[in-house]
């Protein structure tokens, strides 16, 4: 998942291209056979993430980023978020704040429903609901007239840029949110105010050089100085499934890695690149003198944008459930969640949470 095979190959071979078609070939059979572990991974994670953003957010908040309502007839960017990252809303949040604040013109797209189609791809093995599932949200993206779609997750910018490119044409340009937002620097530069903290940016390249760009976002904070970790970068393009998480051990030793390379350099707020990596690193919050936040957040603090409250990152740290799902009554019951079922769910999703493991 690093990339870094595919800029070095002499033939110009994409090897991470070649194993998303095997994936693909391998699960087909299995789903055929009935013998496909994952067949049923897009169901579960669909119900996952409409629970973490039902104890996380309101009714509208959700409709909102979803693009379900609030979006204008046209805009020059749609704002793609993928699905997973909404069960982070807090990095959401930030990161409209930011578009809001440099006066973009925008509007919003993600969730489930807005899928870009990897998880019926690689791991379902349905080239043909992969198909229905890309080319219904691309056409969505066309339905604004967009000169640009920013996306934010790594797995769909592969997707889309990778995989599947060349497959559907469309109108727009793809462009990561991170990078709009560097190239744009100028604009609000003189907007950010001084914080003087050690920050050190948790990475991963996967050839996006996504990290190159929050890199220099973070530099243009006046007062705040970047320190660099010894991690393991080039590993993966991302924590979450599909990179690190497709081995578990190594996984766990990258986290601890990262962690104890942060307090060795004195860091005051470790950033989080993605929100995968937002969802493993935070509960080291309790275990290490560091802050975790995402670099959203980072640069929305430097605006004087508000913060919101980090609710994923607080149950993550809760030892108790029920001392969780009371912090998120007022959500769990604006969207008519069962509590009695949340207290059976969630002990088994947050199973290995301490080391960074837990799949919810």
């Amino acid at each position: 998942g690093s990339g870094a095979c595919i800029t070095q190959c002499p033939e110009a071979i994409n090897p991470r291209l070649m194993i998303s078609i095997a994936l693909n070939r391998i699960r087909t059979d299995k789903t055929v056979r009935g013998v496909n572990p994952t067949a049923t991974y897009y169901r579960r994670m669909s119900q996952i993430i409409k629970l973490a953003a039902g104890m996380q957010m309101s009714p509208e908040q959700y409709q909102r980023i979803t693009g379900r309502k609030g979006n204008p007839a046209h805009a020059d960017l749609v704002f793609y978020l993928g699905c997973n990252v909404i069960r982070t809303p807090v990095i959401v949040f930030s990161a409209m704040d930011i578009l809001d604040e440099i006066g973009a013109d925008y509007a919003m797209l993600g969730g489930a429903s807005n899928c870009c189609g990897v998880i019926h791809l690689k791991l379902h093995g349905d080239v043909e609901g992969a198909d229905a599932l890309g080319g219904t949200t691309i056409d969505k993206m066309a339905s604004y007239e967009p000169s640009k779609v920013l996306t934010w997750c790594p797995t769909c910018v592969l997707e889309f840029g990778e995989t599947t490119d060349g497959f559907k044409s469309y109108p727009f340009d793809f462009q990561h949110y991170a990078h709009y937002l560097a190239q744009r620097l100028d604009a609000f530069r003189d907007k950010l105010r001084p914080m003087p903290q050690r920050v050190a940016l948790h990475r991963h390249d996967g050839g996006l050089g996504i990290d190159k760009s929050v890199e220099t976002l973070l530099r243009a904070i006046p007062e705040l100085e970047l320190v660099a970790l010894d991690e393991h970068e080039h590993w993966a393009y991302g924590c979450g499934p599909g990179a690190l998480a497709n081995v578990e051990a190594m996984r766990e030793q990258s986290h601890q890695d990262t962690m104890r390379s942060a307090v060795d350099a004195k860091t005051d707020v470790l950033a989080t690149l993605y929100h995968t990596c937002q969802r493993d690193l935070c509960v080291f919050e309790g275990q290490y003198p560091i802050q975790v936040k995402n670099w959203t957040g980072i640069l929305a603090t430097a605006l004087s944008l508000p913060e919101h409250e980090d609710h994923y990152k607080q149950m993550k740290l809760h030892s108790e459930i029920s001392a969780a799902l009371e912090d998120t009554r007022e959500f769990i019951e604006a969207n008519k969640l069962d509590m009695s079922s949340l207290r059976k769910m969630l002990p088994p999703l947050l199973e290995g949470k301490e080391k960074g493991l837990s799949f919810w």
